[in-house]
């Protein structure tokens, strides 16, 4: 039986057409997007972001064909600590049908090394705070006017003063492009970037909703990172549910059911509007062979009644038929 899970927001990401020579693949239908430095000035600019900021001893591979994918991600995880390079990284996230890597096979490799993958919302303030904060950004970039011509990098620095930022891209480990170029370049794909976490690290100018959004998908393929992250995530936001969901499905999966239930709890009383947390608290309860304690814990969730209620419903006939076996087995 299938828990419940918080709600998520994923952005899909479509195949489409092959890009710089296949460095990379773009969602179809960005729309044009007004500038976000003009007259010297950064829109939208973050409280307390310096004027400057640089990412040192970011790792740089260079590659002036179809492999730059492979090699941002490899800059970004190798910075994060994660042991790879390019060539480790390229049947993970390279299409030889489109001759070039997509935005969604860069993330699920991201995922797959054990770090968080946390798509920026599309703002350059944003996107700078990150390097402020320590965080080299994969972006992606049109880098001419050729409907071939888009191209993954990694920003490593910024000056305002200087009107300038610095990427690792392709040949060149330290190239500079003014504010303006850069953000046009970036806004053509819109303004797409991620960086790569370790868990216990939050990204600079994103909230609670994002970063668990970007730490779920980890459950299903680094659980010892995805519980780290949780973990983390409680202690920078105590209330948050989503993270002790999280926790909960983790300790479910494992079949650890009385730990999984302690969390389940633990997120419905940090949210008792939602009959997500009382679903999965009456299903671990039931796995653990505790049919009237689940049968308590599903008739809240009915009560509640959103956001799932036929999944509330099934878990409610699952304990019905647990609790019909109980009644009629032979009493010893």
């Amino acid at each position: 039986m299938a828990l419940s899970r918080a709600p998520r927001a994923w952005c899909s990401i479509a195949l489409c057409s092959v890009l710089l020579g296949g460095c990379a693949a773009l969602p179809p239908g960005v729309a044009p997007s007004p500038p976000q430095f003009q007259h010297g000035r950064l829109l939208q600019r973050p409280a307390h972001l310096p004027d400057a900021a640089h990412v040192a001893g970011v790792p740089f591979f260079p590659d002036d064909s179809q492999f730059c994918g492979p090699a941002s991600l490899a800059s970004v995880l190798q910075f994060s600590g994660v042991h790879t390079d390019p060539q480790a990284l390229t049947a993970q996230v390279f299409t030889p049908a489109l001759g070039g890597s997509l935005q969604f096979d860069l993330l699920g490799a991201t995922r797959r090394a054990g770090r968080i993958a946390v798509v920026l919302p599309p703002q350059l303030g944003v996107l700078f705070a990150q390097v402020a904060a320590g965080y080299p950004a994969v972006v992606l970039q049109k880098t001419g006017l050729g409907p071939r011509d888009w191209h993954y990098a990694v920003l490593t620095g910024y000056d305002l003063r200087a009107d300038s930022v610095t990427l690792h891209s392709s040949t060149a480990r330290d190239l500079q492009l003014s504010i303006g170029q850069f953000d046009r370049s970036w806004a053509a794909g819109g303004r797409w970037a991620f960086v790569a976490l370790q868990p216990g690290q939050f990204p600079a100018e994103v909230g609670e909703q994002t970063y668990l959004q970007a730490v779920a998908p980890l459950e299903g393929v680094a659980p010892q990172a995805a519980q780290a992250a949780y973990a983390a995530a409680l202690q920078r936001w105590p209330d948050a549910w989503v993270a002790m969901m999280g926790l909960g499905n983790l300790a479910y999966a494992r079949q650890d059911y009385a730990r999984a239930a302690v969390h389940f709890a633990q997120a419905a009383r940090a949210n008792p509007r939602d009959g997500d947390p009382m679903n999965n608290l009456a299903q671990a309860l039931l796995a653990a062979g505790d049919w009237k304690a689940a049968q308590g814990a599903i008739d809240v969730a009915l009560r509640i009644g959103q956001p799932h209620p036929e999944v509330y419903r099934r878990t409610a006939a699952a304990i019905a038929q647990a609790r019909d076996a109980a009644l009629a087995a032979p009493q010893r």
